[in-house]
């Protein structure tokens, strides 16, 4: 919030007003219009507003995918040798953005904030990126999105249940859609999508069942109070090998396209997969 309100209120003071002050923002950030949900690109965006920042200053704000900025830091590297951070990323969208806006003799400044330094494990490591579901399939071999997509139809693609929900309730909502296990999402603000970060725990039937038994647990509880640990997440564009080593010591794995939970797969599923003829 500093930076832009600084930067800009003495540009446009230098200026005479000339020069307009874009800013660029996470998509769930709080300057672009979000309620502070969690996103990926670190370094930038809030969810809340500092006291430094100057609501003023800034002409427009362009909110910015964690996907597309992550695609332009990697495409900055390989086509204009500039290893810079996420953030940066971020700034080109924008800035592209804006200027399929302006006219030819209209001059376009992108601030670079960032190194790509910090990041060569993260967005610059294609096993982080595949961890995420940004990568795009490459190559014959089956992906974890093939085994999500070859699920039978009938139930949302993302069953799930909130902490202030109670045990009778996930016990309705597993039974309605005959699945054993799903995550536990905090509330997002009546956003549809789930953030990979907003996961905070999980549903799994057999512990449930033995929590009622043993009655450490009442169907009026709150779920928070008889959470299992979050389940494992694998990226959608990862191969399946890949889904088999995770199920290899969890019965199912949260699937993330774009850093985003989707899905959830079971054993049961990979094994329909590769009963149909499905390749690892």
């Amino acid at each position: 919030g500093g930076t832009i309100s600084g930067t800009g209120r003495y540009l446009k003071d230098a200026s005479d007003g000339k020069v307009k002050v874009i800013g660029a923002d996470p998509e769930g950030s709080v300057y672009s219009g979000g309620s502070g949900r969690p996103y990926l690109v670190e370094g930038v965006g809030e969810d809340f507003w500092p006291t430094a920042y100057d609501r003023g200053v800034a002409d427009e704000i362009v909110a910015v995918s964690d996907k597309d900025s992550f695609q332009m830091t990697r495409r900055l590297a390989k086509e204009e040798g500039l290893l810079v951070g996420g953030s940066c990323g971020m700034a080109v969208v924008a800035a592209l953005e804006v200027a399929e806006r302006l006219g030819p003799d209209d001059v376009v400044v992108v601030l670079l904030p960032d190194s790509g330094r910090g990041y060569l494990s993260k967005i610059f490591n294609d096993e982080w990126m595949a961890d995420y579901g940004f990568l795009e399939d490459e190559g014959p071999s089956a992906r974890v999105g093939d085994v999500l997509s070859d699920k039978e139809g009938g139930i949302p693609s993302l069953v799930h249940m909130h902490p202030d929900e109670t045990v009778g309730q996930a016990i309705e909502v597993l039974r309605e859609y005959g699945v054993s296990q799903m995550p536990i999402v905090k509330p997002g603000a009546g956003h549809p999508d789930v953030m990979a970060a907003e996961v905070v725990g999980s549903v799994v039937e057999r512990e449930l069942l033995d929590a009622l038994f043993t009655k450490r647990a009442s169907l009026e509880d709150p779920l928070e109070k008889h959470m299992s640990a979050p389940l494992p997440q694998v990226g959608s564009g990862e191969p399946v090998a890949d889904l088999m080593t995770v199920l290899g010591t969890a019965d199912a794995a949260i699937v993330l396209v774009e850093g985003k939970p989707t899905g959830v797969v079971s054993r049961q599923d990979l094994l329909s997969f590769l009963a149909k003829g499905g390749k690892q």
